[in-house]
């Protein structure tokens, strides 16, 4: 009976060492498996070269982390589509497929750089156009009915007209033991964004060229990624998916209104900043009360003088600390302050003042103990002169807390903390529930 059960004891172990080596133990070339998807040693190596062109100190560890992280924030996207994406038609942006490969073709031109160039050499290639078979096809009588306008007010084609450039033929190409692949009029009209469409519609040959001879460098890097380099079929898919991933993430960001450039419209953000309270912009301004100071009132003096040659002379001398002020306005100023008790004032200038005189304007917001360039009178007619005006003192002060400028500042930046918190708790509720699993070994430095 002991006997048996031992026996039994020691199935049920070996069974369970076998289980563990088979679903738990990660493969030698995984550094990672999240919610089941291996992530490559590979990749993320591919991905550290990137990096550390803009930051050398990059290693697996920290590019890992920010994988993980794209891994769920994608994963999270492609569930909630609806919720956060935008919708947009994509005709003035390009297409995502575009956006994809040509940010796949960034990745790999820096990662692969050596390997690429060698793959080009040996291919005896001197630029994209020499995978073309035969001439490019762009008669532009042939051209014309695909590309000509319904209206000056829409940049684009017609059902018709795509279906003609589906089906035109602008060109073959073949890459070294490849196959041959045509290249129609829509893969070059759709790649590109509603600027660059217009340059198609014009006819605009030489722009067109040059797009074609684009559109085969970055097939050319691609096709090599996935039929030439050492990446095994797996370690390609994983590489492509990981660029996907972080496109992913920061869409999604940027529809929750996190993340955003500088011209783009942020509909979120206003939708928060609506929703900032009175009591919530004051506590706002109390506490972070330096960011909203204002100039109250300057005290200023100037030299008039007659040309811009003579006012550029001066100006210079001034920079070059070879000429005082004091000595400029006495020696060359043709207003009739020179004579004042204090040469050149212009005294006091407060908020209200700086409307009444184009000088006062400019002398208010100006730095504090720097002559000014020298600036031309704006008038057209009469006797035109150029002034350099010098800030003596400066009185600060702050904005009134129920300003327009308060609120929509406050606003902004209260809108802003609130979408951050929105994103600290997204990520790290996706990071409770996934199953993440690392490969520790993999991130230990090299003895």
């Amino acid at each position: 009976m002991a006997k048996r059960i031992l026996l039994i004891v020691l199935l049920l172990a070996a069974g369970g060492l076998a289980w563990y080596w088979t679903h738990y133990r990660l493969p030698d070339d995984v550094i990672a498996r999240v919610d089941g998807v291996d992530i490559p040693v590979a990749a993320v190596d591919a991905l550290v070269v990137v990096a550390q062109r803009q930051k050398p100190d990059v290693d697996r560890r920290a590019m890992l982390d920010g994988v993980i992280e794209n891994r769920l924030f994608a994963g999270y996207a492609e569930h909630h589509h609806d919720d956060h994406h935008d919708g947009g038609s994509g005709t003035v942006d390009y297409s995502p497929q575009t956006l994809y490969e040509n940010e796949l073709f960034k990745v790999l031109r820096v990662a692969f750089s050596q390997q690429i160039n060698a793959a080009a050499e040996a291919a005896k290639s001197s630029g994209p156009m020499d995978f073309l078979e035969g001439e490019l096809n762009l008669e532009p009588e042939a051209l014309k009915p695909m590309l000509a306008l319904d209206s000056m007010l829409y940049h684009q084609m017609n059902e018709e007209q795509e279906t003609a450039a589906r089906q035109f033929v602008l060109g073959r190409y073949r890459f070294p033991g490849g196959d041959a692949h045509d290249l129609t009029l829509w893969d070059l009209y759709s790649r590109q964004n509603i600027q660059l469409k217009v340059q198609m519609h014009e006819l605009n040959l030489p722009f067109m060229k040059q797009a074609v001879k684009q559109f085969l460098a970055t097939q050319f890097v691609l096709d090599w990624f996935r039929r030439n380099s050492d990446f095994s079929s797996d370690e390609v898919a994983a590489l492509e998916m990981l660029v996907s991933d972080r496109m992913a993430k920061e869409e999604l960001l940027h529809d929750m209104g996190v993340m955003h450039d500088i011209h783009d419209d942020n509909p979120r953000l206003r939708e928060i900043m609506a929703e900032v309270t009175a009591d919530e912009v004051r506590q706002y301004y109390d506490t972070h009360k330096e960011e909203f100071t204002r100039v109250e009132k300057v005290l200023a003096r100037h030299i008039r003088l007659p040309s811009q040659a003579q006012a550029d002379e001066v100006a210079g001398r001034l920079r070059a600390g070879t000429l005082t002020f004091e000595e400029a306005i006495e020696t060359y100023s043709l207003a009739p302050d020179k004579d004042a008790e204090t040469p050149g004032l212009l005294g006091w200038i407060d908020r209200d003042d700086r409307h009444t005189n184009w000088v006062r304007g400019l002398a208010f917001v100006q730095p504090k103990g720097t002559p000014s360039p020298a600036f031309r009178s704006p008038q057209n007619d009469g006797e035109v002169y150029w002034e350099i005006i010098l800030l003596d003192e400066k009185v600060m002060g702050y904005q009134p807390p129920d300003s327009e400028g308060v609120r929509y500042e406050a606003s902004k930046a209260i809108a802003r903390e609130k979408l951050q918190q929105q994103y600290v708790v997204l990520r790290d509720s996706l990071r409770d529930d996934a199953c993440i699993r690392i490969n520790e070994s993999l991130l230990e430095p090299a003895s």
